[in-house]
């Protein structure tokens, strides 16, 4: 005669012991501690990387470079470096820019008025005059000027 209660002789299941497989758990760790390894590696890479100075720190060392030249020499060192600003600032359509066009831009640029009415005139049209004056008032206002770029 069968039982009253047919789920009363029912057995739990049984399933076999899980096998811990050894190098699943030393892979996982060893991927762990790659990735761990590799993260490190970025951050340190990004912190101590050797950093481009800025344009105003740039462009000042230039100038003070420039102190030493002849003064011919000089003004074209200071306009080649005006134009790279500009470049640098503005862009290329910008830094084409000739004669007032290119006065008006500097003074845009730095924030003054040194070139359209000032000494800075110079650094304009007048780097193929004959005799160029060693002006040392436009070498400190230039000075202040490039001080000014990139705040």
């Amino acid at each position: 005669m069968p039982p009253a209660d047919e789920l009363a002789n029912l057995r739990g299941i049984r399933l076999p012991p899980m096998e811990t497989w050894f190098w699943a758990d030393i892979g996982f760790a060893v991927a762990l501690g790659l990735a761990a390894a590799l993260l490190v590696a970025l951050l340190l890479r990004l912190v101590r990387r050797p950093r481009k100075p800025s344009l105003q720190a740039e462009a000042l060392a230039e100038l003070a470079a420039a102190k030493a030249l002849p003064v011919p020499e000089r003004r074209a060192a200071q306009a080649a470096l005006l134009r790279r600003i500009v470049r640098t600032v503005e862009g290329d359509d910008a830094a084409r820019a000739t004669g007032p066009a290119w006065a008006a831009t500097l003074d845009r640029t730095l924030g003054v008025d040194l070139f359209e009415r000032r000494s800075g005139r110079v650094l304009v049209d007048g780097l193929y005059a004959r005799e160029l004056s060693d002006d040392p008032t436009l070498d400190h206002e230039l000075e202040a000027a490039v001080a000014k770029v990139g705040r």
